[in-house]
């Protein structure tokens, strides 16, 4: 398996079962997430030169809220290497059969970089299987040129590196990744052989074929005939660029594009990883019982769940914000929504949505990579109160926060009042701090 995984209670990590699928065997971890969420499972397909393992984070950050599976691909990691069948179709009759075999109930589909080819393959082979897709990273248009180029620069990997540090100056200088990068990718890519060399776990010549497979490609057609809803993620820096995005949102029939402000290619790691876990938990959130099942981009009324409202909108607003969707922060709210805000030294700030929108990005550009959470979260079925903290994504402190208080009607915000707002200057605001201001 590569990076060490091995059977585990549930509980302590990652499930790790060896299943026989259209003809291989297949590496799969399994997140099994609480029982009582109602949430559809998840699959979380990994990029070209990856394993399932390197899927580990985001499959803890959505196994809070339910199941995960995280596959090795065929010809990566654990699984099999068969002399042939690295298209994106046939690795897609796997993961197909994957889903059948564990008697998954129309997951949520996941695709970084590579994994999106064979996500929007199996999205269009087997729709009665996928529940929403989401692209991070991913082009469907890669031309010959381009496509020569990609597969000429893994033919000139290096077999080897001697040193460890030496790897490091690879991943840094010569893949363009940072020295964080590159500690976290090198334990899943290489091992240590009897010289004391760092090798490659994966097969290069399988992943030479599994590039040669799918590229070039013009698959605007296959897009074309995805029908469940998609999130097609890009980054700011990276290769997917705004025509392809405004074509993809065009193209297909129900999806919605957002840009990852800071992000390259890969936007899993790095600059804009917290906008693209925000952006993916409210995309889940609008697919399960409680959101939406189609286009639609309104909340759900009161009636249309058992479940209190309540919870619902306090997660949709974490999201929201962590997604950096403005969209999504407006749809939070009635159309005739009204905001306060006290500040301190008696500063009050009175409107209307457009109040809303300008206080939440005022706080997202004080704090680019801060993660909003939600804390000591009281409702019911006609309001909303919670303490609204900005966690620092490096160091865990809190640097900002403030109590929020809403009143909902058909499942949107009607009134939101903001108060008490601190921000922690050269420190961090403590749990104990927290709850007394929550009082």
């Amino acid at each position: 398996m590569g990076q060490g995984d091995e059977h585990r209670p549930e509980g302590t990590g990652p499930r790790v079962d060896k299943i026989e699928v259209n003809g291989i065997t297949m590496i799969v971890r399994r997140w099994s997430g609480p029982d009582d969420t109602g949430e559809a499972p998840t699959v979380l397909l990994h990029g070209l030169l990856q394993t399932g393992a390197g899927m580990a984070n985001l499959a803890a950050h959505l196994a809070r809220r339910g199941a995960v599976i995280a596959p090795d691909l065929r010809g990566r990691g654990g699984s099999s290497r068969p002399d042939g069948g690295y298209d994106p179709a046939t690795m897609a009759a796997d993961v197909a059969a994957l889903i059948e075999a564990l008697h998954l109930d129309r997951p949520l589909v996941i695709g970084r970089l590579h994994g999106g080819i064979v996500a929007y393959h199996l999205a269009r082979l087997r729709p009665d299987l996928v529940r929403g897709l989401v692209l991070g990273g991913t082009s469907p248009d890669i031309s010959p040129d381009r496509a020569e180029r990609s597969l000429a620069a893994l033919q000139a990997l290096p077999r080897a590196f001697a040193t460890y540090d030496a790897a490091v100056d690879f991943y840094e200088r010569g893949l363009g990744l940072s020295a964080a990068r590159a500690r976290h990718d090198i334990p899943s890519d290489l091992a240590r052989d009897a010289n004391g060399s760092y090798t490659w776990r994966h097969d290069l010549g399988s992943i030479a074929a599994i590039e040669a497979a799918s590229s070039p490609r013009d698959d605007w057609d296959l897009l074309a005939g995805v029908v469940c809803p998609t999130l097609f993620l890009r980054g700011q820096r990276g290769e997917a660029s705004p025509r392809i995005a405004d074509k993809v949102r065009e193209i297909m029939p129900d999806c919605r594009t957002q840009t990852i402000l800071g992000a390259s290619h890969d936007l899993f790691l790095g600059p804009g990883a917290e906008q693209v876990f925000g952006a993916i938990e409210l995309f889940r959130m609008q697919l399960s019982p409680a959101g939406r099942t189609s286009g639609e981009t309104a909340p759900p009324s009161v009636g249309e769940t058992s479940r209190s409202p309540a919870p619902t909108i306090a997660g949709r607003i974490v999201a929201a914000i962590n997604a950096r969707d403005e969209q999504a922060i407006a749809d939070l709210f009635a159309s005739d929504a009204r905001m306060n805000q006290y500040l301190p030294e008696g500063v009050e700030n009175h409107g209307g949505v457009d109040l809303v929108r300008a206080a939440f990005w005022q706080l997202l550009e004080a704090f680019p990579s801060g993660v909003v959470e939600a804390l000591h979260t009281v409702d019911s079925d006609r309001e909303l109160a919670m303490l609204l903290a900005v966690r620092d994504e490096m160091t865990g402190a809190i640097r900002f926060l403030t109590p929020m208080f809403a009143t909902l009607a058909n499942g949107r915000i009607i009134e939101l009042t903001t108060t008490s707002q601190r921000i922690a200057r050269g420190g961090e605001i403590t749990p104990d701090e927290a709850a007394a201001s929550a009082q």
